[in-house]
């Protein structure tokens, strides 16, 4: 993957790309972004990272309920996290089945979103974690290195 590295506010992508998906979010969209130092990324591909993590989570919660999208330094990384409160994934599917291609978490899925979104914040020497609890939802968190 080719990327074009410039150097970037992360939250001000986050403003952006929630205030493009506002008005077609029937979902409550909830900000934490907390001051961030500028970081070196590819912002069109960090975009395509966040806004499918917010349209799975939109549709998790089949458009009702919470989005909480924030941000936070975190020990020489910078976290990106988005969360749902729709419906959760069993350990086993996030350990085997979660990024792999073609394998979709959704019925109307292809199985691509989130493989590709694992291959780009790898391509930023990051990487995505993922925890689900039974009644809560999902939670994607993005790490970014702090470079």
């Amino acid at each position: 993957m080719e990327l074009r590295w410039t150097e970037a506010d992360l939250n001000e992508l986050v403003r952006d790309t929630l205030a493009d998906l506002n008005a077609s979010m029937q979902a409550t969209l909830v900000q934490h972004l907390r001051p961030l130092p500028r970081v070196t990324l590819d912002a069109e591909q960090m975009q395509k990272v966040l806004l499918n993590l917010l349209l799975n989570a939109h549709e998790a919660g089949e458009g009702q309920g919470e989005i909480r999208v924030a941000t936070e330094p975190r020990d020489g990384w910078i976290s990106l996290s988005v969360c749902d409160n729709g419906c959760e994934m069993s350990p086993e599917f996030i350990e085997y089945s979660l990024f792999q291609l073609f394998h979709p978490t959704k019925s109307k899925g292809l199985g691509i979103g989130l493989f590709q979104s694992k291959k780009i914040v790898e391509a930023h020497h990051g990487r995505i974690e993922t925890e689900s609890e039974e009644g809560k939802g999902i939670m994607f968190r993005v790490l970014l290195p702090l470079m």
